[in-house]
C-alpha cells in the first residue's frame, strides 16, 4: 500500500528582529535594497532543499519532494540574480559618485570644499560611522590639514594630539599607515595594539594612504561602530576616493605655489619700485670730483642705497647704505632711512650728531632685528676733505695716487639695533688723483660655481685696473667683473657701488 502522505508544516516566517527584516539607514545606497531580498530567498532555497531531502527519505510525498527541489533551485537561481543586481547596481552607484567627485574637482575652488564633498560623496557608496582625511606636513610631525566627519568638537583635537605623539611611537592606525605607507583594515580594535582610543563607539577601522605620484603626504580613515564593519569592496572604494583626494591636495598645492610665486613677483616689483625713487637718476656735477654710482638689481630685492646729496655750493653729503633683509620691509626700511638722514643732514652739519639721530628714530620705529650698516661723509670741495663716520658699514676703500690703501672704517655701531649709540668722525685729506670706492656686502660676498667669494682683494684689483676711467665708468666695469665671476643661475645680493675721483682740470 503506498505510504499515507503527511503533513508537512510551512516554513516559519524569520523573527521579526531578524536582520532581513531592520530597516536600511537613511544613508543606505541604493544597491542596498537588494540584499535582504537575496537573504530572504536564500533562506527559502535552504528550507526548501531541507524539506526535499526529508520527503526522500520517506518522511513524505515523492512528488511533494519534486516539487519542493524545483522551488529550492528557483529560491536560488533568484538569490543569485538579486545579488548579481545588487553588485552591478553597487558599481554603477560607484561610478557615478566618483564622477560627481571628479566633477567637483574640477569645478570647486576652496580645498575644504572638495574634502568635504568627497567625504559626503563616499556615504553614497560605503557605510561608516566617522570619517577623516588627514593630510600632514612636510616633516610628517604634525597634521598640517584635515576634514572629519563623525567626531565629537573635543574629538578632533584628540585626533591631532594622538598622531602627535604615535608617529613617535608607532600608535595608531593612521601613524601606522603613515609609517608603512601600505593601507590597513582591523575588523576588531579592542584586540589591535595599534589602536588608540578616541570614539568610544568604534569597533573597527579601515585606513589608506593617500600619494601625489609616489609621494606620501597622507591618510584616508574610516571608522565604524560595527565589529568588522568593512568589506573588501569598501577597502577598494576608499582606495579610489583616497585617489581624488590626492589629485584635489596636488591642486591645491600648485594653485598655492602659484599664488606664492605671484605674491613674490608682485612684492619684488614694489620692492623694486620703492628702491628707484631714491636711488640717483643722475650722477651731480661736482668739480674737481668726479661721482658715479649704480646698483644691479638681483632676484631678491634687497635694501641697498646709495646717494649724492647736496648741500652747500661746496659741500656733498655721500652715503653708502644697506639694510639686513630683502624685499618690501627692506625697502620701507631703506626709505625711512634716507628720509630722517636726508632732514637731519639739511639741519646739521656735525656728522656725529645726524648719526644719533638717525639711529634713534630707527631704534624707536623699527621691529627688533632691524638695522642698518651705513656710511655717511661729507666732501667739501673747498678744503678738499672728506669728513666722515661709518656706522657699522663695509669699509670704503682710500686708493691714494701712489697706490697707497686706507680703509675707511672709523665711527661706531650699526644703526638701529641699540639706543644711545655715540658716533665719532674723521677728516680725511684728499689729495689729485686719489679715488675712493664705496661698496655693499653684495659686491664683495659675490661666489663663483666653488663657492668663492669676489672677496675685497679683487674689488681693489679691478678698481686699479680702470683707475684712469670715468668714476661711472669705473663702477660699471667693476660691476662688470663681479657679473662675470658669479656663479651662472645663482641667487645672489644686489650689486651697490660708487666711486669718487679727484681729478685735477685738463
Amino acid at each position: 500500500m503506498p505510504a499515507t502522505s503527511k503533513p508537512i508544516p510551512a516554513p516559519e516566517a524569520s523573527a521579526p528582529d531578524s536582520d532581513s527584516t531592520k530597516p536600511l539607514p537613511e544613508n543606505a545606497p541604493p544597491c542596498a535594497q537588494y540584499a535582504p531580498r537575496a537573504q530572504r530567498l536564500n533562506e527559502l532555497s535552504i528550507l526548501a532543499d531541507r524539506f526535499a531531502k526529508e520527503l526522500n527519505e520517506g518522511k513524505g510525498d515523492a512528488a511533494l519532494a519534486e516539487k519542493f527541489l524545483e522551488v529550492s533551485r528557483e529560491a536560488f537561481r533568484g538569490s543569485s540574480m538579486l545579488e548579481l543586481l545588487r553588485e552591478v547596481e553597487e558599481e554603477r552607484e560607484e561610478n557615478r559618485v566618483l564622477m560627481q567627485v571628479s566633477m567637483k574637482l574640477s569645478s570647486a575652488g576652496d580645498l575644504s570644499e572638495v574634502l568635504k564633498a568627497i567625504l559626503d560623496s563616499l556615504r553614497h557608496v560605503v557605510l561608516f560611522s566617522a570619517a577623516g582625511i588627514f593630510v600632514f606636513s612636510q616633516e610628517m610631525d604634525k597634521i598640517e590639514l584635515d576634514m572629519m566627519v563623525g567626531y565629537e568638537g573635543a574629538d578632533r583635537g584628540k585626533v591631532h594630539n594622538k598622531f602627535k605623539d604615535g608617529f613617535v611611537q608607532d600608535k595608531g592606525i593612521v601613524a601606522h599607515v603613515l609609517l608603512s605607507g601600505t593601507d590597513l583594515y582591523v575588523p576588531d580594535v579592542t584586540k589591535d595594539n595599534r589602536y588608540v582610543l578616541i570614539r568610544e563607539q568604534t569597533r573597527s577601522e579601515l585606513a589608506v594612504p593617500i600619494k601625489i605620484r609616489d609621494e606620501l603626504i597622507g591618510v584616508f580613515n574610516l571608522e565604524s561602530d560595527d565589529y568588522d564593519g568593512f568589506s573588501e569592496h569598501d577597502r577598494r572604494v576608499l582606495t579610489a576616493f583616497a585617489s581624488h583626494a590626492g589629485v584635489a591636495l596636488e591642486r591645491a598645492r600648485s594653485d598655492r605655489l602659484r599664488r606664492k610665486a605671484q605674491q613674490i613677483q608682485e612684492e619684488f616689483a614694489l620692492a623694486r619700485n620703492i628702491q628707484r625713487t631714491f636711488l640717483p637718476d643722475t650722477m651731480p656735477r661736482f668739480d674737481p670730483y668726479d661721482l658715479g654710482g649704480m646698483n644691479f638689481p638681483s632676484s631678491e630685492v634687497g635694501g641697498d642705497y646709495f646717494d649724492f646729496i647736496p648741500l652747500t655750493n661746496t659741500d656733498m653729503g655721500i652715503v653708502m647704505g644697506d639694510v639686513a633683509g630683502h624685499g618690501v620691509p627692506a625697502a620701507l626700511m631703506m626709505a625711512n632711512f634716507r628720509a630722517c638722514l636726508r632732514v637731519e643732514a639739511k639741519s646739521n652739519y656735525d656728522i656725529p650728531v645726524i648719526l644719533s639721530k638717525v639711529n634713534e628714530f630707527l631704534f624707536e620705529t623699527n621691529r627688533s632685528g632691524d638695522y642698518v650698516t651705513a656710511f655717511y661723509g661729507v666732501l667739501d670741495r673747498r678744503t678738499k676733505v672728506l669728513t666722515y663716520s661709518n656706522a657699522g658699514h663695509n669699509p670704503p676703500i682710500l686708493i691714494r695716487a701712489d697706490g697707497t690703501l686706507r680703509e675707511l672704517s672709523e665711527g661706531g655701531l650699526l644703526l638701529g639695533s641699540f639706543g644711545n649709540v655715540r658716533y665719532e668722525q674723521v677728516r680725511l685729506h684728499l689729495e689729485p688723483h686719489d679715488m675712493i670706492v664705496f661698496y655693499t656686502d653684495g659686491v664683495t660676498e659675490s661666489q663663483n660655481s666653488e663657492n668663492v667669494e669676489f672677496g675685497k682683494q679683487r674689488l681693489i684689483e679691478s678698481a686699479l685696473k680702470y683707475r684712469d676711467l670715468t668714476a661711472l665708468e669705473i663702477v660699471r666695469r667693476i660691476c662688470h667683473d663681479v657679473h662675470l665671476y658669479r656663479a651662472p643661475d645663482s641667487i645672489q645680493d644686489d650689486l651697490t657701488l660708487s666711486v669718487i675721483k679727484y681729478v685735477l682740470p685738463a
